[in-house]
C-alpha cells in the first residue's frame, strides 16, 4: 500500500499545531508537549522526536564527525520508519 506524503494542506487544524509544536520542540522554542494515543503511537512519536532532536544537535555539535552524523542519520531514519509503520503517516521532520 503506496501512502500519500504528509501535506499540511490535507492536515486538520489539530494536526497543523501538533507539527508547529513539534518543529518549535526540535529549535529549543518549546518544552512541554502532550502525546494522547495507544502506548506504541506515543512511543513511535516520542522516538522520532529524540532521534531527530538527537540529529539536530549532531549536525550542530562542533566536533561532529561524517560517521557521528551519519549514525544519528540513521537512527533517525529508523525512528521515522517505526513512526510511519505504527502511524500510517510519514515522519515529516
Amino acid at each position: 500500500m503506496e501512502r500519500e506524503p504528509l501535506n499540511e494542506l490535507h492536515l486538520n487544524l489539530l494536526g497543523k499545531i501538533f507539527i508547529a509544536a513539534i518543529g518549535a520542540w526540535l529549535v529549543g522554542k518549546a518544552t512541554n508537549i502532550k502525546v494522547r494515543g495507544t502506548q506504541d503511537e506515543v512511543q513511535a512519536i516520542v522516538n522520532a522526536m529524540m532521534s531527530s532532536k538527537k540529529f539536530q544537535d549532531e549536525l550542530r555539535h562542533p566536533g561532529a564527525t561524517v560517521e557521528s552524523v551519519m549514525q544519528k542519520l540513521g537512527l533517525k531514519n529508523a525512528s521515522a520508519s517505526e513512526f510511519e509503520r505504527i502511524l500510517g503517516i510519514r515522519w515529516p521532520l
